[in-house]
């Protein structure tokens, strides 16, 4: 049963596509919230913000009165990998440690499906990182699986910008676990403040597995496009992909991306945990076409 006490809960990356709809989520519940962004100052509304982040140093108040914390910030924008394992994981571990020490009691990670033992895509092994050391503090990991619907964002976004091709590919085998946005964002508000739920790692996404074939299509469908879909060979296109990123060609989608698509983890985890807080993640596509009626 999730407690209904009123509490103090910080969310890094508020600016973003999942941290902002947590922030917004926790005030319409009656928690305080606290968000942090890179820089201090107001957010859109005239809400004060903290500064907080990745790779930079903490201030010494930055966790002051703050019980909980959502750690939702990622910089996706570094290529290099040695920068980005220095800026986005042991950043992260940085937030960690400085939290506990500051007293803030519960945290939640905000991690992904791509997280998982044998992966070989940089952004889960970066993930799986932060992972170890939430869980060594005794702290909560989730795990979003593909999130749909709102304002498409994150690799959601990138499928609808392949969904507008005049010809969409699409890979054989790859199947992933789906989650809407409104379910995710509903889940890591009842984690940031459930004082019973235990460490551990927790996924957010509906338990059926679809196909890559019928995600584009749905999406193809949502944006109006008749656009036929076609099977292509994605190790030769991983190769050119990363050619092409070796001599700065910009492209729409990574070679690491399009790794986490074609290799996606073959279960959710924490099934037994999401069911005992009555979360629950409604099927694909259920929900997609709202994302596009206004477009």
């Amino acid at each position: 049963m999730v407690k209904k006490t009123r509490t103090t809960v910080g969310v890094t990356g508020a600016g973003g596509y999942l941290g902002g709809a947590v922030a917004s989520l926790l005030r319409e519940r009656g928690h305080d919230v606290v968000e942090y962004r890179r820089r201090a100052g107001e957010d859109e509304t005239g809400t004060p913000v903290r500064g907080l982040e990745l790779g930079a140093p903490i201030g010494s108040d930055v966790f002051d009165g703050v019980r909980s914390l959502v750690l939702a910030a990622w910089d996706l924008s570094e290529t290099n990998s040695a920068k980005s394992w220095e800026r986005n994981v042991e950043g992260s571990k940085q937030i960690v440690s400085a939290a506990r020490a500051a007293g803030v009691a519960q945290i939640v990670f905000v991690s992904s499906m791509s997280a998982y033992y044998g992966t070989h895509q940089k952004y889960g092994l970066m993930k799986l990182a932060v992972e170890r050391a939430v869980l060594e503090a005794n702290q909560v990991v989730v795990r979003p699986g593909l999130v749909y619907g709102g304002t498409p964002g994150g690799m959601t976004l990138t499928l609808s910008r392949l969904a507008h091709l005049p010809v969409i590919p699409v890979f054989r085998g790859a199947n992933l676990f789906t989650a809407h946005v409104d379910d995710v964002v509903g889940a890591l508000a009842t984690l940031a403040v459930d004082r019973d739920v235990a460490s551990g790692v927790v996924g957010l996404a509906n338990a059926t597995p679809v196909p890559f074939k019928e995600i584009m299509r749905a999406i193809a469908d949502a944006i109006g496009s008749s656009a036929r879909t076609i099977d292509i060979p994605w190790r030769p296109l991983l190769v050119l992909l990363q050619a092409l990123e070796k001599v700065g060609v910009p492209l729409p989608v990574r070679s690491d991306s399009l790794l986490g698509l074609v290799r996606p983890a073959r279960e959710v985890p924490g099934l037994d945990v999401a069911a005992s807080l009555g979360l629950a993640f409604r099927p694909f596509p259920d929900g997609l076409e709202e994302s596009f009626e206004s477009k």
